[in-house]
C-alpha cells in the first residue's frame, strides 16, 4: 500500500512539473520545492439540542398534571460562533526544480514536510495550521431509569408500565415533601451547617429533575466544532461557503434544506514590473519567493456580516526570483516565510 502511494505521489509531481515545462532527467541530481497557497478554513461552532420523550410520557397528565411533554425525538442545531483562518499548502502551479552546482548554497535548501520552502541553511519548524478537528462535547448524559426508582415490592412485581409510572410519580412527590420540610426546618435531625443543607437540597433537586424527565422528556445539549476548508483560487463575491440546516446541521452546498452562508474573497491588485514567468520557471540556480497580495475575506448570512479577516494570500501574489549571484557562498542563509512565501532576510 505504501509503495502504491509513493508511486502515485511521484506521478502527481512529475505531471505537475511537466505542466510547467520542467523536465526531469534520470540520474540527474535535482532539488524540488514548492511555494505556498492559502486555503480558507471556516471554524463553525454549533449547539446541538436533542429532545427525547420520557418512557412514561403517556402518563404525564394523569400523574403530574402536565401536558408540556416531548412526544418524539427531535434534534435542532444553532450557530454559536464562527471564525476564519488560513492554512498554507503546497501550490502545484508553483513547484520548482533546481539543479545547483557543487559549491552553491542551494545544496542546503530547506523544505518542511509539505514541501514548502523555508529557505537556505535554516532549520524547519512544524506549521501551526489552527485547524480544528470535528469534535463533540456533551453536556448531559442519559440516565438509566432503573437507578432512579427505589420502588417497593408492590410496584416491582406488578409488571405494568402504568404501575411503574405511578411509583415514579409518588417518588417525585416524596422528594418535594422532603425538600419543603428541609426548607421549613420541620425535621427531627436538621443539617449541621449551611453547606450540608445545600448539599441535601442539590441532591433532592437532581433526583426530582431526573425523575420528572421520565415523564416530560429529556433535553441533551452538546457543542460541535466543525472545520470547513475551501479552495481560494480566484476572487469571489458572496459564493455559498456552506449551508446550515436547523435539523441536520452542516449540509452540502446544494442541499436546499439548509440556510446558505456566503463567503467573499477580495484580493488587492499588485502593481509591479514582474520578470518573465517563463524565465522564472526555467531558473535552476536560484529560488523564487512571493510578494503576497493583501486580501479581505468576509462571511455573511446574506444580510449580516458575521466575521471578516484581512490577510495575505500568496496565490494572488507575484513571483520574485532571487539573484543567482548571491548563492556562491556556502554559508549563506536565506529565510523565507513558509505561510506566504515572502522573503524575510538574507544573511552572509
Amino acid at each position: 500500500m505504501r509503495k502504491i502511494l509513493f508511486m502515485l505521489l511521484n506521478l502527481f509531481l512529475v505531471v505537475s512539473l511537466h505542466g510547467q515545462g520542467i523536465e526531469l532527467t534520470e540520474n540527474q541530481p535535482a532539488m524540488i520545492y514548492s511555494l505556498p497557497k492559502s486555503e480558507i478554513c471556516i471554524q463553525v461552532e454549533l449547539e446541538k439540542t436533542s429532545r427525547k420523550p420520557g418512557i412514561y410520557y403517556q402518563y404525564s397528565e394523569r400523574y403530574l398534571a402536565t401536558n408540556q411533554i416531548a412526544l418524539e425525538d427531535k434534534t435542532t442545531y444553532r450557530l454559536k460562533s464562527i471564525a476564519l483562518s488560513t492554512i498554507p499548502v503546497a501550490d502545484p502551479k508553483r513547484t520548482y526544480v533546481i539543479q545547483p552546482s557543487k559549491k552553491s548554497a542551494l545544496n542546503q535548501i530547506s523544505v518542511n514536510e509539505k514541501g514548502l520552502l523555508y529557505g537556505v541553511n535554516v532549520p524547519c519548524k512544524p506549521l501551526d495550521t489552527n485547524l480544528e478537528k470535528i469534535s463533540t462535547f456533551k453536556n448531559n448524559e442519559p440516565v438509566n431509569a432503573n437507578t432512579l426508582l427505589p420502588l417497593g415490592e408492590e410496584y416491582m412485581m406488578a409488571g405494568s408500565v402504568a404501575k411503574l409510572a405511578e411509583g415514579a410519580a409518588k417518588q417525585i412527590y416524596r422528594i418535594r415533601e422532603s425538600r419543603l420540610s428541609l426548607l421549613t426546618g420541620d425535621l427531627e435531625h436538621a443539617p449541621a451547617d449551611g453547606a450540608s443543607m445545600q448539599a441535601m437540597l442539590d441532591g433532592l433537586n437532581k433526583s426530582e429533575k431526573e425523575l420528572t424527565e421520565l415523564f416530560i422528556g429529556k433535553t441533551v445539549t452538546s457543542t460541535e466544532k466543525v472545520s470547513i476548508v475551501l479552495h481560494a483560487d480566484s476572487a469571489v463575491n458572496e459564493a455559498i461557503a456552506f449551508r446550515l440546516s436547523a435539523h441536520k446541521g452542516i449540509v452540502a452546498t446544494d442541499d436546499l434544506s439548509g440556510n446558505p452562508y456566503f463567503i467573499s474573497i477580495k484580493p488587492e491588485k499588485i502593481k509591479t514590473n514582474a520578470a518573465d514567468p517563463k524565465a522564472q520557471k526555467a531558473a535552476t540556480q536560484t529560488i523564487n519567493t512571493i510578494y503576497p497580495a493583501k486580501a479581505t475575506i468576509e462571511l455573511t448570512d446574506g444580510v449580516n456580516a458575521l466575521c471578516s479577516i484581512k490577510t495575505e494570500l500568496p496565490q494572488f501574489g507575484v513571483i520574485v526570483p532571487l539573484s543567482a549571484d548571491i548563492f556562491g557562498t556556502a554559508n549563506l542563509k536565506v529565510f523565507v516565510d513558509p505561510t506566504n512565501g515572502r522573503l524575510l532576510c538574507v544573511e552572509k
